[in-house]
């Protein structure tokens, strides 16, 4: 009698480790870039034109041929001389926010780094750098990149 006790605790335990769901993210945010590609290059040319807008200007910045990012500069910061970081707010894609920063290395060549987030979204872009030098916005799940507290 006691084997068939032991038995039953056992597929009881084993049971109910197979069907918890703990620390399983379901994310019920809709997907704002669902008809953009997965990735698409970045002209460094239009990088640049973003560090050439004033603070409080619009600024229209075509990195794809089916995307084009629209919005207000919030922020425009020069620091140390060798780095520099704007805030885009894109009011036709629902206040997602462009992050751009500007570095230049020792050696005078320039760095690229960028987000494009919104998070009341499931996903976003982040701007890479290619081996070739050129740059890709590749897009990223806001989970893995934003933390709810």
């Amino acid at each position: 009698m006691k084997i068939y006790i032991k038995a039953l605790l056992l597929c009881t335990i084993v049971c109910c480790f197979f069907t918890s769901n703990a620390q399983v993210l379901h994310s019920d945010k809709a997907a704002l870039f669902a008809n953009v590609s997965s990735s698409f290059k970045a002209a460094i040319s239009e990088l640049d034109k973003a560090f050439l807008a004033k603070e409080g200007s619009s600024i229209q910045l075509q990195f794809a041929s089916n995307f084009t990012f629209n919005g207000t500069i919030m922020s425009s910061v020069q620091r140390y001389g060798k780095l520099s970081s704007i805030i885009v707010r894109s009011q036709s894609l629902q206040n997602t926010l462009l992050s751009l920063s500007k570095r230049t290395n020792e050696d005078n060549t320039i760095t690229y780094v960028g987000r494009i987030l919104n998070g009341a979204f499931a996903d976003g872009y982040e701007l890479n750098k290619n081996t070739d030098g050129s740059y890709t916005f590749n897009k990223v799940k806001s989970e893995d990149l934003l933390q709810d507290y």
